[in-house]
């Protein structure tokens, strides 16, 4: 069967979702047109060969088809396929998977895929303004739980309950399935201030050793008044924090919670792509692949442990495909909140601390794009397993509504 390649990584600078983000002047349209004309020129690869884009997000769904839109900004042949995908945290990874089987299956040659967010909002915040929260989980139940709602004032019809409903309306709210997790787990609060702490450490090396450098384009922007200001690194590592400060903090949702702002991931803008091609295509063009995707496992779970996702999705993977844990030299695990971290690793008979976990940091410090994650984490642990020389690496997140997905990559020598 013909093998599917990662042959590039890129993504933008995450910042901060609303008012203080360094990207709230922008649209998504502004992130992922960069990248597309970034990934082309850095690998001086034709854009009439490219198959397909496949292009993952949470609260930008149902905007006309976005992937084409993309194309159409940045001047790609319109003979390029597209497709927008959402399975919540999961988007990027699952159109990179969905790219890598077509390409297996003889249907695609080249595939660029991967995710992008703009938390809250579609177009830029005005001046003094924050964001029309969208995807607001209180305001979502709200206006969902009621049942009998009139769109005609003769016609009212009994309908099902919505599926939050059935089980519990507080599971909309994913920091809350956190702190259920954490009491099912016996994950303490000291267990993810602590996480979280080694979190923003790992980052703030990884981004003064350079590390992310080669996977973010610098995003500028450019304002009416000539002004012209650039961004080329992450927004939301928080250099001044400590375990001090962190033990500061207020539970989110109960007094004596174990999950704060300081130990969850924050909520970011950001875009990500990834450049997938035939191995047979990508010696005919004279590249040199990153990784070889090898093998892809998704899974549900109960959405009131939502973070747990991970656990049974990394199992299913090892057992589909006869490997061990072990065989893994690099984990890039998603850090919604420490809390499912801890409880991943531990349930994977390993630890927190196991050294080759988030050597680079995780979305607490970096932050969690929504559609865009599964794209950084395919592109920092590439680059990685370069550095180091590795041969199995494994990305893996939990997903909202209760699901994990995990994927191996190989990297060849």
């Amino acid at each position: 069967m013909t093998e599917a390649v990662v042959v590039d990584a890129v993504r933008t600078p995450f910042g901060r979702a609303g008012g203080r983000g360094v990207l709230k002047d922008i649209t998504h349209v502004d992130l992922v047109v960069p990248l597309l004309k970034a990934i082309v020129e850095r690998n001086k690869l034709d854009p009439n060969l490219i198959d397909e884009i496949n292009m993952g997000s949470v609260g930008l769904v149902g905007v006309l088809l976005r992937s084409r839109t993309y194309l159409f900004e940045a001047g790609f042949p319109d003979t390029i396929s597209a497709t927008d995908i959402n399975k919540q945290c999961a988007s990027a990874l699952q159109g990179i998977v969905m790219g890598a089987h077509a390409i297996m299956c003889g249907m695609s040659d080249i595939v660029l895929a991967g995710g992008m967010e703009t938390m809250d909002r579609v177009g830029p915040i005005p001046p003094g303004g924050d964001a029309l929260s969208m995807d607001n989980p209180q305001v979502m139940m709200e206006f969902m739980k009621r049942e009998n709602w009139q769109m005609y004032p003769d016609k009212q019809a009994k309908l099902l309950p919505q599926w939050f409903n059935v089980k519990a309306p507080w599971i909309m709210n994913m920091g809350q399935t956190a702190e259920k997790l954490s009491e099912v787990y016996n994950i303490s609060r000291e267990d993810s201030d602590k996480f979280a702490q080694a979190s923003q450490e790992r980052a703030v090396a990884a981004q003064d050793a350079g590390k992310f450098d080669r996977e973010i384009v610098p995003i500028t922007i450019e304002y009416l008044d000539g002004r012209t200001e650039t961004i080329d690194k992450d927004q939301n590592p928080r250099r001044e924090s400590s375990l001090e400060k962190l033990a500061t903090l207020k539970g989110a949702y109960k007094p004596d919670g174990a999950v704060t702002a300081g130990n969850s991931c924050p909520r970011t803008d950001g875009a990500t792509l990834v450049l997938l091609m035939s191995k047979e295509k990508a010696k005919e063009l004279g590249y040199k692949p990153l990784l070889t995707y090898r093998a892809a496992a998704t899974i549900g779970t109960d959405p009131e442990v939502m973070g747990i996702g991970p656990l049974p999705a990394t199992q299913r993977l090892l057992q589909r495909t006869g490997m061990s844990l072990d065989q893994f030299e690099l984990i890039e695990l998603n850090e919604a909140f420490a809390c499912q971290c801890v409880a991943v690793m531990r349930g994977l008979g390993t630890s927190e601390w196991d050294e080759r976990l988030n050597v680079n940091g995780g979305a607490i410090a970096l932050g969690h794009p929504l559609g865009a994650t599964g794209g950084r984490l395919v592109g920092t642990m590439a680059y990685e397993m370069e550095r180091r020389g590795a041969r199995w690496g494994l990305t893996t997140l939990c997903l909202g509504s209760g699901m994990g997905m995990s994927v191996a990559w190989e990297r060849e020598g």
